[in-house]
């Protein structure tokens, strides 16, 4: 197929352009979530509204993800990433400014009980449905410029920004409750404004050209990798929230030896994720097929060695698997968007991404009530098997197509 001199210019001028602010405004999802979590202690010191209270409107905003998410990917067709990224932004904004300026009412005794609590579901909703399109519109607009050769490259970079928000949401939610306690809230409401800079600073680049055989609707061809990335998402999902009952078995009544196990725990797997997606991911070393068949075997054996009761072994494992399941997601993300517009497809993956959450949350007390809380981890090991087998499956048609291309 001939390329016309205006699409090798678009190219070029693409590839040169740099997608670490776009990285920057996907971080700040990681920052916002992780950060969220630090700072709920205080929340619910300051609003008096239990923790079960708190858990639902968290778990509000996650769940709109799953209709607000293809939306946005369709947007970012129609419209542009750059409206995109500028409304999640906003909605960020807005979201953690009406949820502090509620959390601050209901201390200080001005807002009544369910007008505050109207404030936290209206900025919980907001953030839901904006936000959304965050992470999706940014991968999108880094794929437009770094050309389709450099797919993998991209996403790395993008998925690179989200670890790097996951890692210091953390600390620099630790830190400025150190100053005071709403700093954590005010810090997450005043971040979009430097991204918002950023951004409108930034040129709508153009989409790029249609792959061949690619798609704009949904077909039975797509739910394969669709499945994956449900699977991936509970997973890592399962394998998290085992960390403490797995902890629990070696550190009976220790709690804060195990809460920093956990938090020691969570910083080793943010690490691993980086690692592997600046030595594996960005230097596009395989392809999506091989990516992703090679990330289930490493989660699988991670997920393995979790399932021992070794302290340095679990250790290995959580690394292990943390950077298998980094590797995954651009394998299954790039196979898809061979079948389905890119757009549509990076909204349909979060969406399958929320679901696979959604999916490990209805199976906890499941496992619990079975075989008990230590069986989660072994519970993410079944998961991680059969994504072992749709990435098997995957491969192996790659191959076929492959060799038969070549006969």
């Amino acid at each position: 197929m001939s390329v016309s001199p205006k699409s090798k210019h678009v190219t070029v001028r693409n590839a040169s352009a740099g997608n670490w602010p776009l990285a920057f405004c996907a971080g700040l999802l990681g920052i916002g979530q992780n950060g969220l979590l630090v700072a709920l202690p205080m929340l619910v010191s300051m609003t008096q509204f239990p923790l079960s209270v708190w858990a639902g409107l968290l778990t509000l905003g996650s769940m709109l993800f799953l209709i607000s998410s293809p939306y946005w990917g369709s947007q970012s067709e129609i419209r542009g990433c750059k409206f995109v990224v500028v409304m999640a932004l906003v909605g960020y904004l807005l979201s953690f400014a009406l949820l502090a300026l509620s959390v601050w009412g209901l201390s200080a005794g001005w807002l009544r009980e369910m007008t505050g609590l109207g404030g936290l579901i209206i900025a919980r909703i907001l953030y839901g449905l904006t936000v959304s399109g965050m992470v999706p519109a940014s991968q999108i607009w880094a794929l437009q410029r770094a050309g389709y050769e450099q797919r993998m490259t991209a996403l790395a970079t993008i998925s690179s920004g989200l670890s790097c928000g996951r890692l210091l949401g953390p600390l620099c939610a630790a830190l400025a409750l150190a100053l005071h306690p709403m700093a954590p809230l005010w810090l997450m409401a005043v971040a979009p404004l430097i991204a918002l800079w950023v951004i409108c600073c930034q040129q709508n680049d153009l989409p790029l050209p249609p792959v061949p055989h690619q798609q704009n609707r949904l077909t039975w061809e797509v739910l394969p990798y669709l499945m994956c990335a449900l699977l991936l998402a509970a997973t890592v999902s399962l394998m998290q929230l085992g960390l403490a009952p797995h902890l629990m078995l070696l550190f009976r009544d220790y709690a804060t030896t195990v809460s920093h196990h956990v938090a020691l725990l969570l910083s080793v797997a943010a690490s691993c994720t980086l690692l592997a997606q600046f030595l594996v991911v960005r230097p596009q070393c395989f392809s999506p097929a091989q990516l992703l068949l090679i990330a289930t075997v490493l989660m699988i054996a991670g997920l393995a060695l979790m399932c021992t009761s070794p302290l340095v072994i679990f250790y290995a494992g959580c690394a292990l698997t943390s950077f298998g399941a980094a590797m995954a997601t651009p394998g299954y993300q790039l196979m898809l968007n061979d079948k389905l517009s890119t757009g549509k497809g990076a909204g349909m993956i979060a969406t399958s991404h929320t679901l696979g959450y959604g999916m490990s949350a209805l199976m906890v007390p499941m496992v619990i009530t079975l075989y008990g809380e230590s069986q989660l981890v072994a519970a993410a090991l079944v998961m991680a098997v059969l994504l072992g087998g749709f990435s098997g499956w995957l491969w192996c048609r790659q191959q076929i197509t492959i060799n038969t291309f070549k006969e």
